[in-house]
Order: structure tokens, then sequence, then C-alpha cells
């Protein structure tokens, strides 16, 4: 009688271990998605930044002053704003992921990012398309400056 519950036991163990190992591949795959994503955006090289982005992406964000941000940046357009903007090389960066949450072959994550005086959090939509996760939907505010 004690063989069955070992066994069981054993199967709940490795199957639990499996589901988890599996969790934190697709976690790590999604921070290496928003990562590649930013720091490419910083370093003006669309091409690869794009790789991490689904053709139909929304990136829309706030103004300083609160008021919603007029124009929409789809990657078309925000390969424009690369070629006009001064590149931000990796090593002074400081970009951060958290709170990934995955569901089906959705997910979502925020990045701390920005400049060293100019830092703003992204809330990020992704989706899972050909095992390869996508930025579909970003959306990004500006931290308030301290004092």
């Amino acid at each position: 009688m004690k063989t069955p519950l070992f066994f069981t036991i054993v199967i709940f163990f490795f199957g639990f271990t499996a589901i988890a190992q599996q969790e934190d591949l697709e976690n790590k795959a999604i921070e290496k998605t928003v990562l590649n994503y930013i720091e490419n955006f910083f370093e003006n090289n669309f091409d690869e930044m794009n790789k991490s982005l689904h053709p139909r992406l929304a990136k829309r964000g706030l103004n300083q002053d609160g008021t919603t941000l007029s124009d929409d940046f789809p990657p078309e357009k925000l390969k424009e704003l690369m070629a006009t903007k001064p590149k931000f090389d990796l090593k002074h960066q400081n970009n951060s992921v958290e709170n990934i949450s995955i569901f089906g072959n959705m997910a979502s994550a925020s990045l701390n990012t920005g400049y060293p005086n100019l830092r703003w959090v992204e809330y990020i939509h992704l989706v899972k398309l050909n095992d390869d996760w996508k930025i579909i939907n970003v959306f990004w505010e500006f931290k308030k400056k301290k004092g």
C-alpha cells in the first residue's frame, strides 16, 4: 500500500519540477525579448530591436505633464525616431525587467529604464508566435523627479 503512495509523490514532484523549469525558461525568454528591444532601441540598432517586435506593435505613453502622447509608435515610426536620436551605449544603460506574468501564449512585464536623469516605466504585453515572444503593446510613463 505504501509503494503506490510513494510513486504518486515522486510523479507529482517531478511533474511540479518540470512545470517550474518550463516557467523559468519562459520568464528568461521574455526578459531576453524585452532587453533586446530596449537595449537596441537605445543603441539605435533598429534591425536587431525589430526581432523582438510584433509587426502590429502599438507603443504609446504619457508626457511629463501627464498628457497622452499624441503619436503612436509602430515599428516603422520607431525606426524614424531612432535615426534622429543620440545613441546611448549599453554600458551606461540601467534596464530591469520585473513582474513577468504569463497566461498561455500571452504575457506582461514591466521595464524600468531610461537615461541617468530621466527614468520611466514601460508596461509591456507580449504574444508567443512560433515559439518566440514578440512585443505587441507598450505603454510608458516618466517617473516623477524627487524633490
